[in-house]
């Protein structure tokens, strides 16, 4: 199966765009999360949230997606990926849970907090995670040296071995690691600068392949 991975589109109507366009090429598109511009009210996040639901109708792909720390709202959209669900060869898994950060955003949790909703998760074969947040050593870096990932979930995808973490929330990360023989991906898009950014892969021949396209 085919899969394209990105996330933090943050409203950008030019990538939301991009996103439709391409998704002929893709047999599943997932979305790591923040669908809204930025940490707002109820009634603003959820304007936007079906705006984006908008865009994901004319999607000639199914797609699935997650919260993110900028978004507050509560779906029943189909789209919505709300617990464990398998798509052919391999088995969706949710993980909305986010760390603490200095801006108070939403579903912030401490690392033990984390750690109890890691424990709680599935952990079937050819699992992927569906996540915001990234790994503590994987995909968090922010400036030269700082990391702000979790290390529960650096410990756990240590001794669970998913096929994939992916996740976005730390936008100048981007990239693909590893952490043992589990890939993590960094979809994050920039809008800032109408970039939409993500991974394509292969749950069976496990190649990704960076996608970016500037509007």
């Amino acid at each position: 199966m085919r899969i394209f991975a990105t996330s933090d589109i943050h409203s950008n109507p030019h990538l939301l765009e991009k996103l439709v366009e391409i998704s002929p090429e893709y047999d599943l598109i997932l979305y790591c999360g923040d669908v809204c511009s930025g940490p707002s009210g109820e009634h603003r996040a959820t304007a936007e949230l079906e705006n984006f639901i908008s865009y994901l109708e004319k999607c000639d792909c199914p797609v699935k997606f997650i919260r993110g720390n900028c978004d507050n709202f509560i779906t029943d959209s189909p789209f919505f990926l709300n617990s464990p669900e398998k798509i052919n060869d391999v088995t969706i898994t949710p993980f909305e849970h986010i760390l603490t950060t200095p801006f108070g955003t939403f579903r912030e949790q401490s690392e033990e907090h984390l750690a109890i909703e890691l424990n709680l998760l599935e952990t079937p074969a050819n699992n992927i995670i569906l996540a915001h947040n990234p790994p503590h050593g994987a995909g968090d870096k922010i400036g030269k040296d700082t990391h702000v990932g979790s290390h529960s979930i650096t410990k756990w995808i240590k001794q669970k071995k998913p096929m994939f973490w992916l996740c976005g929330h730390v936008h100048e990360a981007f990239g693909k690691y590893k952490i043992d023989d589990t890939i993590v991906l960094n979809c994050a898009s920039n809008a800032q600068s109408n970039l939409l950014r993500g991974w394509a892969f292969d749950t069976k021949t496990m190649k990704c392949t960076q996608i970016q396209h500037q509007q």
